[in-house]
């Protein structure tokens, strides 16, 4: 294909959504932050890498109504995050409503829309849907931008549009490179061989005048091997041998090209120079499927060298390598039917599906016989995938195990709601209001007697003070004072001195009545607020109790949730498990066609080495024979 793997597709899909997050507002008011709360949380949440806290956010928020200035930009970051699950459906809907209804004045806005539908193009390209592909790199504008064009019109079958696709000035030193390479594949594909190997040239040589980066280096490289192949299935063996020199030794590419070598040497009878190549495959490369092939053609070589004692030995070596590879092969694929490709770690790691899945340690250790399958787009899509479901399957476990701690903590609060209503409610406390009530009148008939009558000495004696004291001291005294005139025994010195001391407790309650009938109405204010405040207490209780019913329903929907969380998960278990049996069925495929290929060389070295035994016997007796007429 002639744009990057998965992995840079997803890298760019997160750059697509990180380009959408900033655009916070661009009309028709800039904004230095979020105006929208939730949206802040949901900006949070991606940039923390937290993906699917991200969408989770948003939906939720979605259903409240709650992002208002931001909705545009809030339905470009949850088609990016829907692009990068794969529900490219619904990803293409949000770009379309979105998009579509921009009003494409601002650069930023046409810009955003060129790459938003380039990159569903792309992702959709890898899902095999080209000519939904087609149409939205259409929609992009950037047509004759992207390499995609170039592959679009290769799987149609047209060249010729693939030619004036590969031309455009637009295209980088990078995707030129690709895009001949591409095009030489599919010319090889129809048998246009005289045609790929000239393109496939072309591509090496644009790598060779490129920089000097190791990309194109490898570039270079894969372009040579193809050129090498090229040749050589049109028996052009000389042309193949100089294009498979031209590999590096040290790249990702030298195996298949030391392979090329070696069996092009030996359609032209260079059979010295297939031994060199293949030897050195062997030596160096000996875990690889190349070198696997290498070691039937290396005895082969030595055979028309004539040197049968070194190609009975390479034989042998061969059967017995075959033979470890077998055993090991079928230990693998019994390994394998127990694997679990994406096992939970007990961990709901919420975040990082942007990233390709990692294949389980097993396969990654034995990719020299899963090579390809752990290469295609196919198998790392789905692996991604019953990765995510596992992980969300962690995540409904997660809230399972929180559902019991909701009832409780829905119980615990309707069981305070109760005890709050039964308080308020309680005939003391309506007995303390009474008392309350009957307090504050009879303070407020008080004040209002004291204010008609201007009585200082009665306002006095309701105070808390020494005057007050004074007070019911003099007026204890004074009745002494009454009884003991009755009886003739008081003095009018007794008198003049209680009239004295009444005159001054008069002056002072006189001096102090303004201060005193102050604070008795600040008693009344006081107690005044108090009653307001039960009362208001006591609404608020009645509201508390006419929303009890609420609590019974939350109580409900957890009760519900249970029974629907399982029923989720058991179904994202389901398809999991149906992805995972997808996965084993293919990977076991593939080792059983390893198998079966090791199963033909083992059985071509049997034959060879039983080619050469015999003929090493029968060679014997014919020398005897000749040994023994000589003598005579």
């Amino acid at each position: 294909m002639l744009y990057r793997p998965l992995s840079r597709v997803f890298s760019l899909t997160a750059a697509l959504l990180a380009a959408a997050a900033p655009l916070a507002a661009e009309a028709p008011k800039k904004y230095s932050q979020a105006q929208d709360m939730a949206y802040g949380a949901v900006l949070y949440e991606y940039f923390q890498g937290n993906y699917f806290d991200a969408l989770s956010t948003l939906l939720v928020a979605r259903e409240r109504d709650a992002i208002k200035v931001h909705s545009d930009n809030a339905a470009l970051i949850e088609g990016g995050i829907s692009l990068g699950f794969g529900l490219r459906q619904r990803a293409a809907t949000l770009f379309e409503q979105q998009l579509q209804n921009s009003d494409g004045d601002s650069e930023t806005d046409a810009r955003l829309r060129r790459v938003a539908w380039q990159k569903l193009a792309e992702l959709n390209y890898l899902q095999g849907d080209w000519p939904l592909a087609a149409e939205q790199l259409q929609k992009s504008g950037a047509a004759s931008e992207s390499g995609l064009e170039l592959n679009l019109a290769l799987r149609r079958g047209d060249f010729a549009a693939a030619e004036v696709a590969l031309k455009a000035k637009s295209l980088s030193l990078e995707q030129r490179v690709l895009g001949n390479i591409n095009l030489a594949a599919a010319l090889a594909r129809e048998g246009q061989l005289s045609a790929a190997a000239a393109r496939y040239t072309q591509a090496a040589k644009l790598a060779r005048r490129g920089d000097d980066s190791e990309e194109m280096r490898v570039l270079a490289d894969k372009a040579y091997t193809g050129a090498g192949y090229a040749y050589a299935l049109q028996e052009q063996h000389s042309e193949a041998m100089e294009a498979f020199r031209q590999v590096r030794l040290q790249t990702p590419w030298a195996r298949r090209a030391l392979l090329g070598l070696g069996w092009s040497a030996i359609n032209s009878g260079q059979y010295k120079a297939a031994v060199d190549a293949l030897q050195y495959l062997v030596d160096n490369h000996g875990d690889s499927a190349a070198a696997r092939e290498a070691m039937v053609a290396l005895p082969y070589s030595y055979e028309q060298l004539q040197r049968p004692g070194n190609a009975l030995a390479a034989y042998h070596s061969a059967e017995q390598h075959y033979h470890a590879v077998l055993t090991e092969l079928e230990q693998l694929q019994n390994s394998i039917a127990s694997t679990e490709f994406a096992a939970a770690d007990g961990v709901a790691q919420r975040y990082g599906w942007l990233q390709l899945a990692e294949a389980p340690p097993l396969v990654q250790d034995n990719r020299r016989y899963l090579r390809p399958i752990l290469q295609s787009d196919k198998f790392q899509l789905r692996l991604s995938e019953l990765r995510d479901l596992r992980q969300l399957s962690q995540v409904i476990e997660a809230w399972q195990e929180k559902l019991p701690h909701f009832a409780h903590l829905i119980d615990a609060r309707a069981q305070r709601h109760q005890t709050i209503v039964e308080n308020y409610h309680s005939a003391q406390f309506d007995q303390q209001m009474q008392i309350a009530e009957q307090q504050y009148h009879q303070l407020d008939e008080f004040l209002g007697r004291i204010e008609k009558d201007r009585d200082g000495l009665a306002l006095l004696a309701a105070q808390e003070s020494e005057d007050s004291e004074m007070l019911s001291l003099l007026r204890r005294a004074e009745e002494n004072y009454k009884v003991l005139e009755k009886a003739g025994r008081a003095r009018e010195s007794q008198g003049k001195t209680l009239a004295r001391a009444r005159g001054i407790l008069l002056w002072q309650a006189s001096e102090d009545y303004h201060h005193n009938l102050w604070q008795q109405r600040k008693q009344l204010l006081k107690l005044d607020e108090q009653l307001h405040q039960a009362e208001r207490q006591r609404r608020n209780t009645d509201l508390v109790a006419r929303r009890a019913p609420q609590l019974n329903r939350l109580h409900a929907q957890v009760s519900e949730a249970g029974p629907q969380l399982s029923a989720q998960r058991a179904a994202i278990t389901r398809a999991a498990d149906l992805i995972e049996a997808s996965i084993r069925k293919d990977v076991i495929a593939e080792l059983q066609r390893e198998r079966s290929q090791v199963q033909q060389y083992m059985a071509h070295s049997r034959l060879a080495i039983a080619r050469l035994q015999d003929a090493a016997m029968q060679a014997g007796p014919a020398a005897e024979t000749q040994e023994g007429g000589e003598d005579e």
